[in-house]
């Protein structure tokens, strides 16, 4: 397929491995962020237990989602910087914290409970398809830090040659669910995305979307006429979505495309 001019990417399960999933289900597991919260504490000498942090951040992201959900919005983004920025308030009240300070504990909390690494081959499909002329763009459920994983991972996989993201992705085609308050299937990102690709003059159907969820990526990639990929590295879900494509691995990508 020769014709495509812009790829979009989902990012965690496609782009990037996280080694326990997304945020609902890293906060399932109990016993693993225990230690993620010990070392949180520790390092920044916060005054609490990791048992009531733990509790208290479960509340907090709960208590978000319900007050979005009452708003009208079905699929809430909360923005983790922000939870973590009213935990601190309560946590140091004679030395209220600064976003970038919550920021800072959040990425910091982020990499102890939740490692990251770049999917086999994604760096190099991602050169590739754009030394072909192709331009990339990001349609993701993601937080203030996936940005910074994002250039990190680059940065390593490149030997430092690429220092951002944003050298290999179009800006202008970024879209984050932290950024709008709304998380994927919810359609806001994939039409915000066809808003900027119609100012360029660009046709959904010249665009395709690669993504591991067939609910999260490619039903509501199709329904707004983007070409879709799942990427599958294991057994292929049912799913009434049907892609025009399914990978196994991205560097299949480079054949079709």
């Amino acid at each position: 397929m020769s014709d495509a001019k812009v790829i979009f990417w989902d990012v965690y399960g496609t782009l990037v491995v996280a080694q326990r999933g997304n945020l609902d289900s890293l906060l399932q597991r109990e016993a693993e962020l225990r230690t993620a919260f010990e070392r949180t504490i520790k390092n920044f000498g916060l005054n609490t237990v990791p048992e009531r942090l733990h509790n208290l951040f479960l509340r907090g992201i709960q208590a978000e989602r319900e007050a979005r959900v009452a708003q009208g919005i079905a699929y809430p983004e909360v923005r983790i910087d922000e939870i973590w920025f009213k935990l601190l308030e309560m946590f140091q009240p004679e030395n209220p914290p600064t976003i970038n300070f919550a920021r800072e504990v959040a990425l910091f909390f982020q990499r102890q409970a939740n490692p990251t690494q770049l999917q086999p081959h994604a760096f190099e499909v991602l050169n590739a398809l754009k030394q072909r002329g192709l331009r990339h763009g990001i349609i993701s459920n993601a937080q203030f830090y996936t940005p910074i994983e994002l250039s990190l991972l680059f940065r390593d996989e490149s030997a430092s040659a690429v220092c951002t993201y944003e050298s290999i992705f179009d800006p202008l085609l970024v879209f984050f669910s932290f950024d709008l308050g709304v998380a994927k299937p919810d359609l806001t990102l994939f039409r915000r995305a066809v808003e900027a690709l119609t100012r360029e003059n660009i046709m959904p159907d010249d665009c395709v979307f690669v993504g591991n969820s067939p609910v999260n990526d490619i039903a509501p990639a199709q329904h707004v006429g983007f070409r879709t990929v799942h990427f599958a590295p294991e057994a292929i879900p049912e799913s009434a979505a049907k892609p025009d494509l399914v990978i196994h691995n991205l560097a299949q990508l480079l054949e079709w495309l």
